[in-house]
């Protein structure tokens, strides 16, 4: 009888350990593992008022959603690429975020684009 309760025991114990490892496949891991912005660049990074320049994201990750914001001026386009465009009321340094996300969840970068007056003379 000892011995098959040292049996059960072991078994017991090889099933807690089986059943408590880790499995990779259900857990999404670290974010940045899953999906990254390699680079956000544009096309100017000083601009004149209502010039554009084309903000371009290129992101690693797959199924991405991407959403722009800027806190200044506006935006059109969608996607990986848009094209900013800002007039005199918001001369000076503007920032254009890009979120990229998934089910892993979200990561973010800026860029910093610097108007200056259509009609020269400075900022």
């Amino acid at each position: 009888m000892t011995q098959e309760i040292q049996i059960l025991l072991l078994f017991s114990g090889l099933m807690f350990f089986v059943a408590c490892e880790k499995n990779n496949g259900d857990n999404p891991g670290n974010i940045s593992n899953q999906i990254s912005i390699d680079s956000l660049t544009a096309t100017a990074l000083t601009v004149k008022a209502w010039d554009t320049t084309t903000i371009v994201c290129h992101a690693t990750g797959l199924d991405l959603i991407y959403a722009w914001e800027c806190d200044h001026g506006n935006f059109n386009g969608s996607g990986t690429r848009i094209k900013y465009a800002a007039g005199e009321c918001c001369v000076g340094i503007n920032t254009i975020t890009c979120t990229i996300s998934n089910i892993t969840g979200q990561v973010s970068k800026e860029i910093k684009i610097e108007i200056t007056s259509y009609f020269g003379g400075g900022k």
